[in-house]
């Protein structure tokens, strides 16, 4: 990997810390962005992608709900789509790399968002004071201090970890390259379990297995699902508001307001 690739990697995984907080929610950070960026710095576009697919499939069920957190999957997603494009691996080598990067990078930055509160108490002191460019000074602080971090650790593993990434990816036995690809493809599927399991409702079940039925035993792409899908979802949306606007419903609507 060259100096310039690596820096513009460490720039990708610091960037998807600045995700909410600068950025907004732009799913910059959601790793088939991640996978793409990688893919046009490495000169691989398509396998940065697939590589990317496999781990947005993979994570798109962890949600951080309440004090639960959440896996730093932008930093996860991005050095494990490299380390795949590097060695030539599949996502059973990605995986080796983006779920353990996940889970530290998610225990430093709980580190670091510790380390900044002492900052916010001299932030909220400046607002009392009425004094909102100091504030805003230690706004833009933190967010140096955040790309700066994540930038240089991940610039760090890219350019001198290079030979010891690709030992530990061409030393795997046979038998733990096979378990890699088994749960690279088992990890999609659960991930998207857990999603549904967040959002499924049982008025939705007959659409799921709509959807399911196309795209398993028919020959479109999921570019025709897609607008079949979007076609059924607009006739469901007329078909309820013609009932919402039927004379007997307009006059029930009147009833109840007549009554109250």
């Amino acid at each position: 990997m060259t100096l310039i690739q690596a820096v513009l990697i460490g720039c990708v995984a610091a960037l998807t810390q600045l995700e909410g907080g600068w950025l907004g929610e732009a799913k910059f950070r959601e790793p088939v962005i991640t996978g793409f960026l990688v893919g046009m710095i490495l000169g691989d576009v398509e396998k940065g992608l697939m590589i990317g697919a496999a781990l947005q499939m993979m994570w798109m069920g962890a949600t951080g709900i309440g004090p639960t957190a959440q896996l730093d999957i932008g930093t996860g997603g991005t050095i494990g789509a490299a380390v795949a494009i590097m060695t030539g691996k599949g996502a059973e080598a990605a995986i080796v790399f983006a779920l353990p990067v996940a889970v530290i990078m998610q225990f430093l930055n709980t580190l670091l968002l510790t380390a900044f509160s002492g900052l916010m108490v001299a932030a909220d002191r400046k607002i009392d004071e009425g004094n909102l460019k100091g504030a805003i000074s230690i706004h833009y602080l933190c967010g140096f201090f955040t790309f700066l971090l994540y930038f240089g650790l991940t610039f760090i593993v890219m350019y001198f970890g290079n030979d010891a990434i690709n030992s530990i990816v061409n030393g795997l036995p046979e038998w733990a390259n096979n378990g890699l690809q088994a749960i690279a493809s088992i990890l999609p599927a659960m991930g998207f379990a857990l999603l549904m399991n967040i959002i499924m409702e049982r008025n939705l079940i007959p659409f799921f297995i709509i959807g399911f039925v196309i795209a398993a035993y028919t020959e479109l792409t999921m570019v025709a699902v897609t607008a079949i899908a979007v076609a059924i979802a607009w006739m469901v949306f007329l078909l309820r508001s013609g009932q919402q606007n039927s004379p007997a419903a307009v006059q029930q609507n009147v009833v109840d307001e007549w009554e109250d």
